[in-house]
């Protein structure tokens, strides 16, 4: 009896050291690891390449961002288009133009982007707006209203 104790404390020493080992927890290195805010998102291929792509609103610990995940052969590539947007509200647009608004400090006239064939925009209600277009190496900011 004796010899089956021993091997059963030897056998629950065992399992304690082994979890003890593998079992650890993700820590987050600028937070609580808290899971991020989820505001919104749209999916819709902005660089015209037949692939679909996401565009994330989140809440972090930072701000409010605008995340974009661009899709490629090995995944996505991530592209962050706006920190610190709070209170604005997320949209993705079908569209080949983009009207910059002649309002705002220094500015004088009215300016048209062509996109290719999408955007994204971040608006404020009855505040200023901003669109999102690719431009082929990377995301132009545009101004629609202030």
């Amino acid at each position: 009896m004796y010899q089956i104790m021993k091997r059963f404390a030897i056998y629950i020493f065992s399992l304690f050291v082994t979890t003890s080992i593998f079992n650890t927890n993700a820590i987050s290195l600028t937070g609580s690891g808290s899971p991020l805010k989820y505001i919104s998102s749209c999916e819709l291929d902005f660089n015209n390449d037949d692939e679909p792509d996401m565009a994330l609103l989140v809440e972090t610990l930072r701000s409010r961002e605008l995340i974009v995940l661009m899709k490629t052969d090995k995944g996505y590539d991530a592209y962050v288009l706006s920190k610190g947007a709070s209170n604005r509200h997320l949209s993705c647009h079908f569209g080949k133009f983009i009207k910059e608004t002649s309002a705002g400090k220094g500015k004088k006239e009215e300016k048209t982007h062509k996109t290719p064939g999408t955007y994204i925009k971040l608006a404020h209600p009855e505040g200023p707006s901003a669109a999102y277009f690719w431009n082929g190496s990377g995301f132009t900011e545009v101004w629609t209203s202030d």
